[in-house]
């Protein structure tokens, strides 16, 4: 049921974008049918987009690429500080270590999932906008 809610927010939240994406085209002012099957294409496409990206970098941060970006952020952080001496990692090595017993374990694929949906239909209303 958790993971069905996650989905459904997540679509919800998608397809309110794509929404707010094709209002500010004017797609109640266009009157030809394939003005509209090209605004809605491009707004579902830009909401896909949007999600498949977010999911994909939370995916690479998770797999360690920006580690060494934070592990250069507490460095930078530690040089104000009074006691230089007491840092809370020797080094990098012992910084990942504890990056990865901390590591958050839920998944996102309901973000990559959404997202691809959004633009499979995007998709569809591309076809529609070229058969029009």
């Amino acid at each position: 049921m958790k993971n069905a809610l996650r989905y459904l927010i997540a679509s919800a939240a998608g397809l309110i974008l794509a929404f707010v994406i094709a209002l500010s085209q004017g797609i109640f002012s266009k009157g030809e049918t394939r003005e509209v099957m090209r605004i809605l294409s491009d707004a579902f496409f830009a909401s896909g987009v949007l999600f498949a990206g977010v999911g994909l970098i939370v995916v690479a941060s998770r797999g360690g690429l920006f580690d060494m970006l934070g592990y250069a952020a507490i460095l930078f952080v530690n040089l104000f500080r009074r006691d230089v001496g007491k840092r809370k990692y020797k080094d990098f090595y012992e910084y990942r270590q504890a990056k990865r017993e901390d590591g958050h374990k839920r998944s996102v694929a309901f973000l990559l999932l959404v997202g691809v949906g959004l633009i499979a239909v995007a998709a569809v209303f591309l076809v529609l906008y070229y058969n029009v």
